[in-house]
């Protein structure tokens, strides 16, 4: 698999891949399970740790089949068919890879590509987003020797661990719960799907993971480590050369965070109460004027013309060539003022849809399936909210986290609901915030159905050891 000549495009799974597959999976469960051996004599949620890395394998795997042999191609074969030209040209000629990867596209650089090393996708390579996605997978095409399956699972097992580390972080807040979490954060059907090909999905849901789990550790935890510092400039790095539209929800919901973390210091409820409006509008302000000064690292999405491209996105997405997979909440004008009449509608579509009734496919019935629970679930959740207010925003200023979770998911709800108008796109694009999606669901729910509210216990290290507390039904968690 090491020969150059390797042009030919993915119309099927070599047998080879399956024995490389093969030998890959026994080194990649042997690490795992090696370390869940040892992680579990001082931390028992290990114990979710090698079914956790099997069902991310697995769903790689299908994610594979379903793209050969079901939709006969798509974006993750062209990622791959362009990274492994880099692949080529970096067997060839290694100064024109560096050049190529370090280099703004040009038809320069596309002109360094021949018949032999085989050439990218125009639109991808003249896309940076895209592009970015095919140089950073390029070391993986390499070791995989060069095959769609098995840089699909190594890619899928990489990412896996932001999450893991999400997990854990979510343990650590709350306690008692790892049970509910483990399901919701890690067996997830459509993220496990969605989140394990080779897709920009895959590396930005895995971006934010870690842009969470290090803001935690190196702001938020008793014994702060700011090694995570340097994790979360280049998590930040990744979302900016992929998705950078993801970092208008997520960096205000983390000023927010930061600002609620100080808020619920305060010892007076009533006070941390009636403050958390102002924190929550001034942190929003505060990361508004940061995503500002990006400015042109932004490009497209920069503050100034983003609506621009989210307006022009949802009309493209719900053109005919779509193959009746649109849908329309109706255009926009690319202002504020238009944007704010279609925020209800942008949220129900980020949250809740497909609706199951809306499925045209096997893929879209179990997406459908998975948003019918968590629309039952937020209509409890309302009910709850609506009858006891306090009771809900007593929890957020007692959590921090929970107050961002609640704004990154209506935040980016509201960006996917505006710019998208295809299921097929919307399901993918969901997954940057589906986790934290589902944990507010299932932290919310634990303790809005419960009459005693939770009392607050100090936030320690990513580190410390949660096997002291009860499992998920047992004795309530506490803060």
């Amino acid at each position: 698999m090491f020969e150059l000549e390797n042009f030919s495009y993915i119309r099927t799974i070599n047998p080879f891949e399956w024995v490389m597959l093969g030998i890959y999976c026994i080194v990649i469960f042997g690490l795992t399970f090696t370390r869940q051996v040892v992680m579990m004599r001082t931390n028992r949620v290990y114990s979710y740790f090698t079914w956790a890395v099997v069902a991310k394998v697995l769903s790689s795997v299908v994610f594979c089949l379903i793209y050969i042999y079901y939709y006969k191609g798509g974006d993750t074969v062209s990622y791959y068919e362009t990274s492994r030209s880099l692949v080529n040209l970096g067997m060839k000629n290694i100064t024109g890879y560096f050049d190529v990867i370090t280099s703004t596209p040009s038809l320069s650089g596309y002109m360094t590509f021949d018949r032999e090393t085989g050439y990218p996708w125009p639109y991808m390579y003249y896309d940076p987003q895209t592009f970015f996605v095919a140089k950073l997978i390029s070391p993986l095409v390499f070791v995989a020797f060069k095959s769609y399956l098995v840089t699909s699972v190594l890619l899928s097992w990489l990412s896996f661990f932001g999450a893991w580390k999400f997990f854990l972080t979510m343990c650590r807040h709350f306690p008692g719960l790892e049970r509910r979490l483990a399901i919701g954060l890690l067996f997830v059907p459509s993220v496990l799907f969605w989140g394990s090909g080779i897709l920009k999905d895959t590396i930005t849901f895995s971006a934010v993971c870690w842009f969470i789990v290090s803001l935690d550790s190196a702001f938020m935890s008793k014994e702060k480590n700011r090694w995570y510092i340097l994790v979360m400039l280049i998590s930040l790095y990744v979302l900016l050369s992929i998705k950078p539209y993801v970092l208008y929800s997520l960096v205000p919901g983390a000023i927010i965070w930061i600002g609620s973390a100080r808020i619920s210091k305060i010892k007076s409820k009533f006070i941390r109460v009636a403050f958390m409006p102002a924190v929550i509008a001034l942190s929003m302000a505060a990361g508004f004027f940061a995503l500002s000064l990006l400015g042109s690292a932004m490009g497209k999405f920069a503050i100034g013309r983003m609506l621009e491209t989210a307006s022009v996105t949802q009309k493209d997405l719900k053109q005919d060539y779509y193959q009746g997979s649109s849908f329309d909440i109706g255009d926009f004008e690319p202002t504020f003022s238009g944007m704010i009449t279609k925020v209800p509608a942008a949220m129900a579509v980020g949250l809740f849809r497909p609706y199951v009734w809306e499925a045209r496919n096997a893929v879209m019935v179990a997406s459908g399936t998975e948003n019918l629970v968590y629309l039952l679930l937020m209509i409890f959740l309302v009910f709850k909210i609506i009858t006891d207010p306090r009771r809900f925003f007593g929890l957020l200023s007692e959590y921090p986290i929970l107050t961002f979770l609640l704004c990154y998911t209506l935040f980016f709800s509201v960006m996917v609901g505006l710019s998208t108008s295809n299921f097929g796109a919307l399901v993918r694009f969901k997954i940057p915030f589906m986790s934290c999606y589902i944990a507010l669901i299932l932290v919310l729910h634990y303790f809005l159905r419960s009459e005693r509210a939770p009392t607050r216990r100090p936030v320690t290290s990513s580190h410390s050891n949660p096997s002291v507390y009860p499992r998920d039904g047992g004795q309530k968690a506490t803060g």
